[in-house]
């Protein structure tokens, strides 16, 4: 007998932390009986963003923590050219489309979690490249994001500031306008930086990063060749980094740079 799909549930399953896998989410009637999995808001696949006539959508998978307020994020436009137009789809059938100056303010867009269920937020924007710097949850709570996808079409942003949220993964590939990243206090264990070839100021402190990602955010900076920077990959339970993740260290400290790294 086949199931009927809107006879599924989307569950997702959590980690000893209160974390949610990142990929873990399934549709299916039933709860899996092995592991911590819960009932989340999902949509299946690309529905109902498909038929939308916007650019990208950035899906924002959020938890709430014990704090009080509002969750939400801030962008900030580029100074002059069209408005940044666009959707935040809240659940399924409740939306708010925005149409923001481009005059280089911030302008804040907040969510009240109200019965602190777990949600997905999907931002959708007519043209990125209006965004110059992208702040999500800072100052906002009690939401926490752990999770965010599509990152690569904020193709025109100068700054992430990503502080104090619950991300365990990244990938900002190939946004060639990107200077400053700030992503402290995370858990982030995974980091794709391949193509930012402007970053001057990056800070991942406070994280729990692979020797992988550590290697990897050390020989990207090197390999884009700017002088005179500044990069933070120490505290939290970051890995040192390997035999190759130390030359290009050092090459970056004979560029002037300031690198700390855990020992």
């Amino acid at each position: 007998m086949a199931t009927n799909k809107r006879d599924l549930k989307a569950y997702s399953r959590f980690d000893g932390t209160g974390r949610i896998v990142p990929g873990s989410t399934v549709l299916r009637r039933n709860k899996p009986k092995n592991g911590n999995w819960k009932e989340v808001q999902a949509y299946e696949c690309c529905d109902p963003l498909a038929q939308t006539p916007y650019t990208c959508c950035i899906a924002i998978q959020a938890i709430p923590d014990s704090e009080t307020g509002l969750y939400g994020f801030t962008l900030e436009t580029v100074n002059g050219g069209a408005n940044l137009r666009g959707s935040i789809q809240w659940t399924p059938t409740a939306s708010e489309t925005f149409s923001v100056p481009a005059d280089g303010n911030n302008n804040d867009f907040e969510y009240n979690f109200g019965d602190a269920i777990l949600h997905t937020v999907y931002l959708c924007i007519d043209n990125p490249s209006q965004i110059q710097d992208f702040e999500i949850g800072i100052g906002f709570g009690p939401g926490k994001s752990v999770a965010i996808s599509n990152l690569q079409k904020l193709e025109g942003i100068d700054e992430w500031d990503g502080d104090d949220m619950l991300f365990t993964s990244l990938d900002f590939t190939g946004i060639t306008t990107m200077t400053q990243l700030f992503n402290g206090n995370t858990g982030l264990q995974h980091i794709n930086i391949t193509g930012c070839v402007n970053l001057d100021d990056v800070e991942l402190n406070d994280n729990a990063l692979t020797e992988a990602s550590v290697d990897h955010v050390l020989i990207t900076l090197d390999d884009n060749g700017l002088s005179n920077g500044y990069v933070d990959l120490s505290g939290g339970t970051s890995s040192a980094p390997s035999v190759l993740g130390s030359a290009a260290e050092a090459s970056l400290i004979l560029k002037g740079w300031s690198v700390t790294v855990n020992p």
